[in-house]
């Protein structure tokens, strides 16, 4: 259902007061809030955090090791996976300090429901499991520790579920256990998959911000 038209104008309004837009661009930023018309969702990102350019994931796509031992190439998988259309990180900026610490993220993924109906599920519960199966074959050691009942926001289902898995990088030496929060939603025709990573291994942890990221969560 989401929040209708006229709330989402009104809240967005607010969100992006001051700021020169171009009418004709899909999305804006103002500071720490993301607007994206083109799919009707808003969220403000935790404050001192970054947005990353979706053009320079392919640099950090390169760097994380995924999918060995798998028949597909290393670009298949990124390319069946897809970029996601927003990226928000707590060390954004590329500084030698952070070579080698893993940066608490957000990413977001939406894909309209027709490009996954060639994977024959029935149900979005079916096909989130669908998901968990193939993330399984891509991160070392992926496991589900924790699932949440189904709750409203935005007026929109959410399902959401607690994991784990092993982080493999060129800058580290050895494999980073890494804790990771998945929130999906369907609506309007597309599917909305927010993942959010921390390491607690490396006491990077963001507890704190993923839940008040959730919270400002809006769907038109």
């Amino acid at each position: 259902m989401g929040i209708g038209r006229r709330e989402f104008l009104r809240l967005t309004s607010l969100a992006l007061a001051g700021l020169l837009i171009d009418p004709l661009k899909a999305v804006a930023i103002n500071e720490n809030v993301y607007v994206n018309k083109k799919f009707g969702i808003l969220f403000h990102i935790p404050q001192d955090w970054g947005f990353i350019e979706v053009k320079d994931f392919e640099k950090l796509k390169r760097a994380q090791i995924i999918g060995e031992g798998l028949d597909e190439t290393i670009d298949e998988i990124w390319e069946e996976l897809g970029n996601p259309i927003c990226i928000a990180t707590k060390y954004y900026q590329d500084k030698p300090e952070y070579k080698g610490v893993f940066s608490p993220t957000i990413t977001l993924n939406i894909t309209p429901k027709e490009e996954l109906e060639c994977l024959g599920y029935e149900t979005f519960e079916e096909l989130i499991e669908i998901s968990e199966y193939g993330i399984s074959e891509i991160l070392k050691e992926f496991k589900v520790i924790k699932r949440y009942e189904p709750f409203l926001m935005s007026n929109c289902k959410f399902f959401e579920y607690d994991a784990e898995y092993l982080f493999e990088h060129v800058e580290i030496n050895e494999p980073l256990k890494v804790e990771l929060k998945v929130l999906r939603a369907e609506h309007n025709g597309f599917y909305y998959d927010f993942n959010f990573h921390q390491s607690k291994t490396q006491n990077q942890y963001a507890d704190t911000e993923f839940e008040n990221f959730k919270k400002s969560i809006k769907l038109i």
